[in-house]
């Protein structure tokens, strides 16, 4: 038995001295309280109590005698129980909270700190789900952009193609890419090189510098009405933005790199 096993089966509603009993008979058989205790690592004097949880809830059958078996429910029925108990308690309880909610004047705030690589997904998911004339991003590396893959994927169901510009240090292409919008390839080396001609270089090498602490790894700009800047700092986090010009600027910004890609020669793959 693994610790891993038991926070899975303790993420699905068990506690753990449930998980770890249960698991303890799907992996030994029937065996007593005794041997139960000795195999799961739970005290001999809390088996019983647990035992009879889990016999109540269907999970473990009991042969009585002296001493006494148990067993366990196959695992299939128990997880599906489980699972079947977990999304209804999340159902009802998003009901109740929607029910309790009151009645609230929506303050406009233009400014959202996000933390964590889910909630900053699941923003950018939302961002191109709102998309309906355009979805433009920019990014500093690959695999940070498949990440995002269901974003892209959000954007392309609403009939837009999603617009990737993959600013990076060395020339490739990456196939997978291609399959989420039309991609630009634009050498770093290029944003970064000498003193900055206009206010959109000067602009992209704020955005794009690597030498500073907080690290821009993807841009989405959505209608050019709100943007998500993601950036590192000890994990993934990410800055929404709602200030009307702001994602303005930041389109304007992918654009301009846009137009001056036939200047250094970079491609763009699409998809047909």
């Amino acid at each position: 038995m693994t610790e891993e096993l038991v926070e899975k089966l303790m993420m699905l509603g068990l506690r753990e001295y449930e998980a770890k009993v249960y698991a303890a008979l799907v992996i030994t058989g029937p065996a007593r309280a005794s041997e139960i205790a000795r195999e799961s690592g739970v005290p001999r004097p809390r088996v019983y109590d647990v035992l009879k949880r889990l016999h109540e809830r269907g999970f473990v059958e009991v042969s009585e005698g002296s001493p006494a078996y148990f067993r366990a429910v196959e695992p299939e029925n128990v997880i599906a129980s489980l699972r079947d108990e977990y999304i209804r308690s999340a159902e009802e309880a998003i009901i109740m909270l929607k029910s309790y909610q009151r009645e609230r004047r929506e303050e406009w705030l233009p400014v959202w700190y996000l933390q964590g690589e889910w909630s900053v997904r699941s923003r950018a998911e939302e961002l191109a789900g709102d998309a309906g004339e355009e979805f433009v991003t920019a990014f500093l590396e690959p695999t940070f952009v498949l990440k995002f893959r269901r974003a892209f994927e959000r954007a392309r169901e609403n009939g837009i193609t999603p617009k990737i510009l993959l600013i990076t240090k060395a020339t490739f292409r990456e196939s997978r890419l291609e399959e989420l919008g039309d991609v630009y390839y634009l050498p770093l080396a290029k944003v970064l090189e000498g003193e900055p001609k206009d206010f959109m270089e000067a602009v992209a090498r704020a955005l794009f510098s690597t030498g500073e602490r907080y690290v821009v790894r993807g841009l989405f700009v959505r209608d050019s009405r709100e943007s998500l800047l993601v950036y590192e700092d000890g994990g993934i986090r990410g800055i929404l933005v709602k200030i009307p010009f702001i994602p303005v600027i930041q389109r304007e910004v992918v654009e301009y790199y846009l137009r001056k890609l036939d200047d250094y020669s970079s491609t763009c793959f699409s998809r047909t």
